[in-house]
């Protein structure tokens, strides 16, 4: 279930230190520290995990670039399942490290 997948990838943000969730927003969830570093977008069966840039260490190569979209993120994963979580959270981790 998506559910679940974000709420195991939640537990894992909330070990980075400084890290808080932006409340009040129309759609999706954020997470800042001086400036945010990840946005999540919830579909049915798939998560949308907008990260600050498309150009991490991504062995997998699970990040999209999606500069031309010209939004304040330039990276996008989509996140299906459980397996890929610890990548995906790599990949944010990298994120929150550009933001300190």
């Amino acid at each position: 279930l998506i559910k679940n997948i974000f709420y195991s990838l939640q537990e894992k943000m909330y070990t980075l230190p400084s890290v808080e969730e932006v409340i009040n927003q129309k759609t999706g969830i954020t997470y800042r520290t001086t400036k945010s570093f990840v946005r999540f977008e919830f579909g049915k069966n798939v998560i949308d995990v907008l990260v600050r840039s498309p150009k991490y260490n991504d062995p997998e190569n699970l990040v999209d670039d999606i500069t031309k979209n010209l939004w304040g993120y330039k990276g996008r994963v989509k996140l299906r399942s459980m397996k890929d979580l610890n990548l995906v959270f790599d990949i944010i981790k990298q994120s929150y490290e550009e933001t300190l």
